[in-house]
């Protein structure tokens, strides 16, 4: 399968590196299309180990634009990694429309199109017979759309609740250490999972893209991140993470999405969906001895609500970027129709 990389940050080199070292067979790169550092297209597939040894060579006055190279490379699907706009999920919507419109399939880490622009994407893959996937859009390569479209069949999602940022409960776990929210910030931007501008993080803009995307995929809400209610950790000190500690509970930075209830309905228009559906983050106080009070450092979890099945929690411990990258392999793999492991294994 002929492959365009829309983006080619740390993911990007992930994956390029996955591609090369065990995928060749699978997937050939004809193109990767970037804003700042530089552009590169062969039809005969790029020589991958040799860009990541060597880069893309900066940026080239004239080079086309992602949506000139999705229109004009032949190649079977558009991996979408470029950086997220979490204000109109643009330019990646572009993107993904473009690549659908030309008959390529779509792979998207980048969570805007999903938080902005789900179910009008998703009814335009339907209609030109192509894959709109994005594992790692929420919780990075944790299957988390996977077990709720292949594993809970039949089930409804009814809401669910989580801590789906990692950098902010880093922050909160140092803060609750002894460290201060600037020692902690510094931290995360060192060992590489928080931005130069933790800005998106600390206030909670992140963590409501991931609500919105989630609720849009799972309870069909065709919420934004601007419908979502938000409060980040900068109004937190220690001073509020001890007197919690003092009663048996921590301060985490919360996520949900359910159903509103009586008095309780969004201004999004009478009977949609979205009027109905309470979506928030907030940081609040967990017990200790809770689920959520025991996820430390850049630990994930997720708890999912269904109508058959009850409750469902996820925990993806400790994640680094190859997740990430793994997540968009595994979407990879399944358009290509390879299958999982097959049980019982054959003996070696």
């Amino acid at each position: 399968m002929r492959l365009i990389l829309v983006g080619f940050g740390r993911v990007g080199r992930d994956l390029a590196q996955i591609i090369a070292d065990q995928y060749r067979d699978r997937f050939k790169v004809v193109a990767i299309v970037t804003g700042r550092h530089g552009s590169l297209a062969d039809p005969r597939g790029i020589d991958l180990q040799a860009v990541l040894r060597g880069g893309l060579g900066g940026p080239q006055a004239g080079a086309p634009s992602a949506l000139e190279v999705i229109d004009s490379t032949e190649a079977e699907a558009v991996i979408e990694l470029s950086t997220l706009n979490v204000f109109s999920g643009r330019p990646a919507i572009d993107h993904v429309e473009a690549a659908l419109k030309t008959g390529k399939h779509v792979v998207t880490a980048n969570k805007g199109p999903i938080a902005w622009d789900y179910e009008r994407l998703a009814a335009l893959a339907r209609q030109v017979g192509r894959r709109l996937l994005f594992e790692s859009t929420v919780m990075d390569g944790t299957p988390v759309f996977n077990v709720a479209r292949y594993g809970l069949r039949g089930c409804r999602v009814t809401g669910f609740s989580g801590i789906l940022n990692s950098t902010t409960n880093y922050i909160l776990a140092r803060m609750e250490e002894g460290g201060s929210n600037a020692e902690a910030v510094a931290e995360a931007q060192r060992q590489g999972f928080a931005e130069a501008d933790p800005t998106l993080d600390v206030e909670g803009w992140d963590a409501a893209t991931k609500v919105a995307a989630l609720a849009n995929v799972l309870m069909g809400a065709g919420i934004t991140p601007l419908m979502v209610e938000r409060k980040g950790i900068t109004g937190v000190t220690a001073a509020d993470l001890a007197a919690a500690r003092a009663n048996g509970e921590t301060i985490k930075l919360v996520c949900e999405a359910h159903p509103a209830g009586e008095g309780e309905a969004r201004s999004a228009g009478a009977g949609s969906a979205a009027s109905r559906l309470i979506a928030r983050v907030e940081p609040r106080r967990v017990p200790l001895s809770s689920d959520f009070g025991r996820i430390p450092g850049t630990t994930s979890i997720l708890t999912l609500r269904t109508d058959m099945m009850g409750d469902i929690t996820i925990v993806e411990h400790e994640p680094a970027l190859t997740q990430t990258a793994y997540g968009v392999l595994n979407d990879l793999l399944e358009i290509i129709g390879e299958e999982g492991p097959k049980w019982p294994r054959a003996k070696p």
